[in-house]
C-alpha cells in the first residue's frame, strides 16, 4: 500500500514535461551524475538544448579580443588575380557561427568526457574551481545548478525574521533586523 501510493505520488509529481526537462538539464550540469541518470531518449535532446543555451550565451562572455584587433593591417598595392581567390577562401572558412557551435561541442564533450567527481563533492564549488576550462557551461551551471530544491531554507529565514520583530520590537530599522536576522542564523 505504501510503496504503491508513493510511486503514484512521483508519477504525478514528474509527469509535467517541463519539470522532467529542467531535472535533466540540472542533473547533466551536475558533475556527480552527468548522464547517468538520464534517459537514453532524452539525452540528444539535453544535449541539442544545453548547446543552444550555451551558443546563445556565448557572446556576452567571450572574454578573448575581437579577431579584427588580430588581424594585421593590410598594405594598399596591386592585387592579383591569385589575391582575390585567396582572400575568397578565406573568407568562406572563417564563418563565425561554424566555429562558435565547433567550440561549444568542443566545451561539451570536454566535459563529459572528464570523470564524474565523487558523489560527497559540492557541485558548486567544482563549477567555481573549474569555470575557466568550461566556460559557457559554468554559466548555466549557476543557472540551473543555483535553484534550491526546496522551499525550506527560505521559510526558516522568515520564520526567524519573525521571531526578531515582534510586537515590541516593531520599529526596528530594516538594517538592525538584517543585522539580527545574520546573528540568529550565523552564531
Amino acid at each position: 500500500m505504501a510503496k504503491s501510493n508513493i510511486l503514484r505520488y512521483l508519477q504525478e509529481k514528474y509527469r509535467d514535461q517541463q519539470t522532467q526537462d529542467l531535472l535533466d538539464i540540472a542533473t547533466m550540469l551536475d558533475p556527480r551524475f552527468k548522464m547517468n541518470y538520464i534517459r537514453d531518449e532524452h539525452k540528444a535532446t539535453v544535449r541539442a538544448r544545453l548547446m543552444d543555451e550555451m551558443t546563445d550565451i556565448a557572446p556576452a562572455k567571450q572574454s578573448a579580443p575581437s579577431t579584427a584587433s588580430l588581424v594585421p593591417p593590410v598594405k594598399k598595392g596591386r592585387k592579383t588575380l591569385g589575391s582575390f581567390f585567396k582572400a575568397a577562401k578565406v573568407n568562406e572558412e572563417s564563418d563565425p557561427a561554424l566555429h562558435l557551435e565547433q567550440a561549444v561541442s568542443s566545451e561539451l564533450d570536454s566535459y563529459l568526457l572528464t570523470c564524474n567527481i565523487d558523489s560527497g563533492d559540492d557541485p558548486l564549488i567544482w563549477w567555481g574551481q573549474n569555470k575557466g576550462q568550461y566556460p559557457r557551461l559554468s554559466v548555466l551551471a549557476r543557472k540551473y545548478l543555483g535553484i534550491p530544491a526546496t522551499s525550506s531554507p527560505s521559510e526558516r529565514l522568515f520564520s526567524t525574521g519573525g521571531n526578531i520583530v515582534t510586537c515590541h520590537r516593531s520599529s526596528l530599522k530594516p538594517q538592525n533586523v538584517d543585522k539580527l536576522v545574520f546573528l540568529a542564523k550565523n552564531l
